[in-house]
């Protein structure tokens, strides 16, 4: 073959090493993608890495916050004997000294003594102990390791208003937690309220019984470990019907057979237990998400299937009259307004049960000193069980938190020594009597004087006490007072009247001996403050031997001369009544007992109605519980209390003495030592209801720790948690 030319008779030549350079751009655009790749690779996982890191540092900061919330609730807070906490007060408060809260929180974390006693919160790590205090102002901690990953998170404390504007002032903190994790720092920040407030509804040293008709809006706890049983509760929906009766016994006993827990109710959201309760002919009638008694109730008379019950739906065929106005009038009337314009709740006092109204047996929680197992230990022998005692739905009102608590300390409950409540007694004094300013006495009116037997007018009676009962303790003879109007007075010591239709109004100061002793004739010494000694010191005798039958006077009795032991019968109240907290429960030497309509309508100081620390209140009828419907206004401080009639507590019982058998709310029979779950009263049980009203402030005077309380919708994150 003959080799082509080129036009110039040169040979053609093919291009040589093309094909590499080609291949060579190819590797080089490979490995440029490789190497982006791997950095995009690389950049990702260092991302994913950092995002991680951020997460981390987030959760320790939350971690953090919560952590804080929780110490505040469990510390030993700061007392105060100041009511209401204002502003200015909490400045007092916030300070790096003895007392102060700064203080309080740096000793939390360090110490391993608190105020005389064993602290477990203070921290394992020394180098976490310390705080950087600024007094008066802010307080930052230490950095603080929440677990073994190496997440940390510093709390920083600073008191409101922080910045030029603020709206919030000086009662409230802001905590802010910066959480930190390998180079990742994030920050959230939760504003606290400093308040002073009980919390609960009924709280005491001695076992409490809640009857028939009776509903407490609000927390309840029994402060005391080894009296037993610490509570007794009747069901309100088995005295009027005994069909209905047999029905929520069956229930009561398959609960206590299926359901775990004391609350009374199944949930819905207990696949388990519902199945159970459905098969056993069970249901959710009211389609509340639970089933207790109330729906055996509600399904007993909804004679129409709409899940409610009209008055007459609830009346009796062969009487033409309700099975039970008075409880009907309780249901129908819970949730009541709190304060003036306050919003009134659908459904409130509209001549129907349902739904809206909310009803539980406790609308709150239960709180016990002592533990269950120790609790059954008692019941063993006898053949009971807690669900023998605690009857009825309880439904806390905070989500998440358990409706029964057991082993309750005192930071749970309250610190009930009457000394705390001492000085809030003795400033009722200094606001009634000659100090308020020029005595007056005429026939009908007696003002700010100290009231003695000389100004009764009605001659004297001998009677027992408590009054109407068929186990009375002693027998007075008292001076009478008869439709006398007292103005800010003083009631002396040994005066042991009977005031009959009086009306009070201001402060009234029932003196009483403070310094229970065990001398012979009441006179130096030594202090006693143990029940026992109190009921030996208030049967010591002048003359004779103590019995309940002997009748005591001034003449015969230390007791009597020493003590005040009143009844007030068909008389009304306008403001508060107070007298001193004697260092020992007397039983009856000091005690006070509410017969016939007396009345309470407390307009001259709504944050109490009574406070006598070690007292004996013996309020409504043996023998008619409807008698006198009263309100008691703020708190109701007493040695013992016992409500029979119907009323309404609005704001708190606190129980301080440990000498009475029980701490009695409704009717259990005619006796003040009386626990029988079936007796009927001749006029019925009337209705109470006791409702924790958080809107109140306190009394000046009663020695307690302030509260450090998280306000959930102030959450912040970010930049922005400052």
């Amino acid at each position: 073959m003959k080799r082509q030319n080129s036009p110039i008779g040169r040979p053609i030549t093919r291009p040589r090493g093309a094909t590499a350079v080609l291949a060579m751009l190819f590797l080089v655009m490979f490995v440029t993608l490789s190497l982006a790749m791997l950095s995009l690779a690389t950049s990702n996982a260092q991302s994913a890495s950092s995002l991680s890191d951020v997460a981390r540092a987030q959760d320790s900061a939350e971690s953090g916050l919560r952590w804080m919330e929780y110490r505040f609730l469990k510390m030993d807070r700061p007392k105060t004997t100041i009511g209401n906490i204002t502003a200015s007060v909490a400045k007092t408060l916030w300070t790096n000294s003895a007392g102060g809260l700064q203080k309080a929180i740096a000793d939390d974390f360090a110490l391993a003594t608190v105020n005389g006693h064993s602290n477990p919160n203070q921290l394992f790590n020394a180098a976490e102990r310390p705080w950087t205090i600024v007094n008066g102002k802010d307080m930052t901690s230490s950095w603080i390791a929440p677990d073994e990953s190496g997440a940390q998170f510093q709390l920083h404390i600073a008191q409101h208003p922080t910045y030029v504007g603020d709206p919030l002032d000086a009662r409230y903190l802001r905590v802010t937690a910066t959480g930190k994790f390998g180079k990742a720092q994030r920050s959230a920040s939760l504003d606290f309220k400093l308040d002073k407030k009980i919390k609960f509804a009924v709280v005491g040293k001695v076992p409490i019984q809640i009857g028939r008709n009776t509903v407490v809006e609000g927390n309840v706890a029994m402060a005391t470990a080894n009296k037993y049983p610490p509570i007794q509760m009747l069901s309100d929906f088995t005295h009027f019907d005994p069909n209905l009766a047999t029905k929520i016994t069956n229930f009561d006993n398959f609960l206590e057979s299926k359901h775990i827990g004391y609350d009374g109710r199944i949930s819905v959201a207990n696949t388990a237990e519902y199945s159970q309760a459905l098969s056993a002919g069970y249901s959710d009638y009211n389609v509340d998400g639970y089933i207790d008694e109330y729906d055996l109730f509600v399904k007993q008379y909804d004679s129409n299937g709409d899940r409610k019950i009209t008055r007459t739906e609830f009346t009796k065929p062969s009487t033409g009259k309700l099975y039970d106005d008075n409880l009907f009038t309780l249901l129908d009337g819970l949730g009541a307004p709190l304060f003036a314009g306050d919003v009134i709740r659908d459904g409130f006092n509209d001549n129907v049960i349902d739904n809206r109204d909310g009803y539980a047996k406790i609308r709150g929680t239960l709180s016990f000193a002592t533990t269950a197992e120790a609790w059954i230990a008692n019941l063993t022998p006898k053949n009971q069980t807690i669900n023998d005692w605690v009857i009825g739905p309880i439904e806390p009102t905070e989500p998440g938190v358990a409706p029964v608590k057991f082993g309750a300390t005192v930071n749970d409950t309250l610190d009930l020594s009457p000394t705390n409540f001492d000085l809030c007694a003795e400033n009722f004094r200094a606001r009634s009597g000659p100090a308020m300013g020029a005595t007056v006495r005429t026939a009908t009116v007696i003002q700010n004087a100290v009231v003695t037997s000389a100004d009764a007018n009605g001659g004297t009676s001998s009677e027992q006490t408590p009054y109407g009962s068929t186990s009375y303790q002693a027998t007075y003879k008292r001076p009478v007072f008869r439709n006398i109007t007292f103005k800010n007075c003083q009631i002396q010591k040994g005066t042991n009247g009977l005031f009959d239709g009086c009306t009070f109004e201001g402060v009234t100061f029932v003196d009483m001996t403070h310094n229970i002793t065990d001398a012979s004739n009441h006179v130096g010494g030594n202090v006693v403050t143990d029940p026992t000694s109190g009921m030996t010191w208030s049967k010591r005798m002048k003359s004779g031997t103590f019995a309940n039958t002997t009748v005591l006077t001034t003449t015969n009795s230390y007791g009597f001369a020493d003590g005040n032991n009143i009844r007030f019968h068909n008389c009304t109240f306008h403001g508060p009544l107070a007298g001193p907290a004697a260092t020992a429960y007397t039983h009856f030497s000091n005690s006070w007992e509410f017969t016939g309509a007396t009345l309470f309508d407390n307009t001259a100081d709504e944050t109490a109605t009574i406070v006598c620390p070690n007292t004996n209140i013996e309020m409504g009828s043996f023998t008619n519980p409807n008698a006198a419907p009263s309100t008691l206004k703020g708190v109701v401080v007493a040695g013992n209390i016992d409500i029979r009639g119907t009323s309404t507590v609005d704001g708190s019982i606190i129980v301080t003495g440990d000498g009475a058998g029980n701490t009695t709310l409704s009717y259990f029979g005619p006796s003040d030592g009386d626990t029988n779950p079936t007796a009927m009263p001749e006029g019925g049980y009337g209705r109470l209801d006791i409702r924790y009203n958080q809107y109140r402030a306190l009394p000046d005077g009663i020695n307690m720790p302030i509260d450090v309380t998280a306000d959930s919708d102030t959450y912040k994150e970010g930049s922005n948690a400052q």
